[in-house]
């Protein structure tokens, strides 16, 4: 992707909120992990020692959400 294309400028412009993003993620997974409990959409609090398939399948999406985004911040910051 090259500095002109409209795709770099649209992510440059956004460019904070990726760092936000990945940040509140990134901080939630490890709270997740450590806590043993997860807020599952529709589902509420998943615990690990219930439902471990779930509950790690829904802490893995918010690391990869939260490195995703903190990716993109520094790709969008040179």
């Amino acid at each position: 992707m090259d500095r002109n294309s409209y795709w770099y400028r649209y992510l440059w412009a956004r460019h904070d909120v990726f760092f936000y993003i990945g940040v509140v993620s990134v901080a939630s997974a490890l709270i997740f992990t450590l806590s043993g409990g997860c807020l599952v959409k529709y589902k509420g609090i998943v615990l690990r020692s219930k439902d471990p398939k779930t509950f790690w399948q829904n802490v893995v999406m918010y690391y990869v959400i939260g490195f995703i985004s903190l990716a993109l911040y520094i790709y969008t910051g040179n």
